[in-house]
């Protein structure tokens, strides 16, 4: 007793002298120092705790629409048909003309001329003929006819990612006539000759079409490379889930014609390569003349649930929070998009709680938190048994994990220049352009979390 009371004492005289109303240092000693562990407990659970139903449907991203713009060289084009159709196109000799004896004739191309008009490729070549009227050994009269061939080719793809067929047309735009009998009699010879050239103007539109791009073949290797779930690096794994392919409008910009395309997918970062799923075939490609400039992709990043568990037992009690306390051991599941934690806790509370919430990520570093904490109806009643506000305490032990997304959004923002890995076809090269990258949102699905990233961009594939 004579000891309490000396401390008293001392504490009473340390007060006084200092003239003031500051707290004692025995009573501030007090106040800080750690409350004593299990001060509080929560009460048993009645009946034992049965697994919480999952409910909801697993989280499941929208389709995401990559843009891809495809770039066709119109001048290659046209100097492929250059060297692969003969300078040549007619000559013939002898042709009955009757009274007036027989032709003889020769026609000849000129350059070709390749370019987009609406929604068709157009080719164009000049033609230059030249025709003689004859009778035995002497050619009696000539004519120089022009005319001009054109070659359409509708570039809207058919389902089965092939160009319909051309259509190729002659028009004369200076024909050919004849004067025999010193003008007694004309001849015009440009049906003549327009008949003589049907032949060559279907072997020149079979050559037309066989020097077209093969985008079926194109598009069967970039939709088996796309469809394989690729291993990232520094660990992880890259998965497209390609869905369906989409043509847009096809426009002309100096002798480059520019496609825009759409890859359907729902692309995912995972934790890793699981065994291939058997690849769905090519899809039957279809159109979209409204198809923007730029797509919207919404990228999902697994994070375990066990993650989540480690941040709840790991997790530093914010400053002044009470009750203070620790999570010694988290068990985490999904239920529906949402969390379930079932919580051992120590410190000040110890004792069992489950906890409801809803996963969130946002903002610019990466970290997934929990939010709109909640407490059944028995374990509100515990936890107020206990003396504590339910709702308060709730929303305590969910602000206590934050777990950190593979990759941060500035991180994101560097990547398009490495995404060129995609493309492994030596025949093209693969550049990324974003313009706008944000996170929206995460939520629970089987053992993991997905955070879910928005992007708008495009990609350009350019030939080599």
């Amino acid at each position: 007793m004579r000891g309490t009371h000396a401390v008293v004492l001392a504490a009473c005289l340390a007060s006084c002298a200092s003239g003031s109303s500051a707290v004692p240092a025995t009573a501030r000693a007090a106040r800080d120092a750690p409350a004593a562990d299990c001060a509080r407990r929560l009460g048993p659970r009645t009946p034992a705790p049965a697994a919480p139903p999952p409910g909801g449907a697993p989280a499941a991203a929208p389709a995401s629409s990559l843009v891809v713009h495809a770039e066709l060289s119109l001048a290659k084009l046209a100097a492929e048909l250059e060297q692969h159709v003969e300078p040549r196109l007619a000559d013939g000799r002898g042709v009955a003309l009757g009274p007036a004896g027989v032709l003889e004739y020769s026609v000849d191309r000129g350059a070709f001329a390749v370019s987009v008009a609406g929604d068709h490729l157009v080719v164009e070549t000049p033609v230059q003929g030249r025709a003689r009227a004859c009778r035995g050994r002497h050619c009696y009269a000539s004519c120089e006819p022009r005319a001009l061939v054109r070659a359409g080719i509708p570039l809207w793809l058919r389902p089965d990612y092939r160009f319909g067929p051309s259509r190729v047309s002659l028009e004369f735009t200076q024909g050919c006539k004849v004067r025999a009998f010193g003008g007694m009699l004309n001849v015009d010879v440009t049906p003549l000759l327009k008949s003589a050239l049907a032949p060559q103007l279907e072997r020149l539109r079979r050559e037309i079409d066989q020097r077209l791009p093969d985008v079926r073949a194109q598009a069967e290797r970039a939709w088996s490379q796309l469809s394989l779930a690729r291993p990232l690096p520094l660990g992880g794994c890259l998965a497209l889930e390609p869905i369906g392919l989409v043509q847009g409008p096809v426009e002309q910009s100096m002798q480059t014609a520019h496609a825009r395309f759409a890859l359907l997918a729902r692309p995912e970062l995972r934790t890793e390569c699981l065994d291939p799923a058997p690849r769905a075939p090519l899809p039957p490609l279809s159109a979209d003349p409204a198809l923007p400039d730029e797509g919207v992709v919404t990228l999902g990043m697994e994070v375990p649930l066990t993650g989540l568990a480690r941040a709840f037992e790991t997790a530093t009690p914010a400053a002044g929070s009470r009750p203070r306390l620790r999570v010694a051991q988290a068990t985490v599941a999904a239920r529906g998009t949402n969390v379930s934690a079932e919580l051992d806790l120590a410190g000040e509370l110890c004792g069992a709680a489950r906890l409801q919430a809803e996963p969130t990520f946002a903002g610019e570093d990466g970290v997934i938190e929990l939010t709109a904490g909640q407490l059944d109806a028995g374990e509100s009643g515990r936890v107020r048994a206990a003396g504590l506000d339910p709702e308060a305490f709730a929303q305590q032990l969910a602000g206590l994990p934050r777990v950190s997304a593979p990759f941060s959004l500035p991180m994101l923002r560097a990547a398009p220049p490495a995404l060129s890995w995609l493309v492994s076809d030596p025949m093209f090269s693969l550049s990324a352009r974003v313009s706008s990258l944000r996170a929206v949102g995460a939520a629970a699905r089987g053992e993991h979390l997905v955070a879910w990233v928005e992007a708008r961009g495009s990609l350009l594939l350019e030939q080599k």
